[in-house]
């Protein structure tokens, strides 16, 4: 049975190409060999809008595409540095947005899936901004 395979905060930026790179190979020979690639928030390090020109965010749209178009399905949340990943973003590479948290079923197990920050409960004032920029009218 492939695996089922979790990322999360990999905070992709290009002042990091070489991570960047790194993620990009994943994409093209470890993600295709799997079940589903999860992505559990911050895969960059900011998301400034789904129109963003940036070379290597276009690049591993791109590789996300390629994946999903191979069969391999993709579900990304929202972190805490990239909550403004929107439609388009989905739509160019074909991943499906998870809420967070989400239950799964994962071989018969259920397996919560969250990201991180949501885990931060003392800081209340950073909850109280979570809450306004995750509402959706953001």
């Amino acid at each position: 049975m492939p695996s089922t395979l979790f990322i999360s905060d990999l905070h992709l930026d290009a002042a990091r190409s070489d991570i960047t790179a790194q993620f990009l190979n994943f994409l093209a020979v470890e993600a295709r060999k799997s079940a589903a690639l999860y992505i559990l928030g911050d895969l960059f390090e900011s998301w400034i809008g789904d129109d963003d020109p940036d070379a290597d965010k276009q690049r591993v749209q791109v590789a996300l595409r390629n994946l999903t178009a191979s069969g391999i399905p993709c579900y990304v949340m929202h972190g805490n540095r990239d909550f403004l990943l929107g439609e388009a973003f989905l739509a160019r590479t074909g991943c499906c947005l998870l809420t967070d948290p989400v239950t799964i079923d994962l071989h018969g197990r259920r397996v919560l899936l969250l990201h991180g920050d949501l885990l931060c409960t003392d800081d209340r004032a950073y909850q109280r901004l979570r809450r306004i920029v995750r509402n959706g009218l953001f």
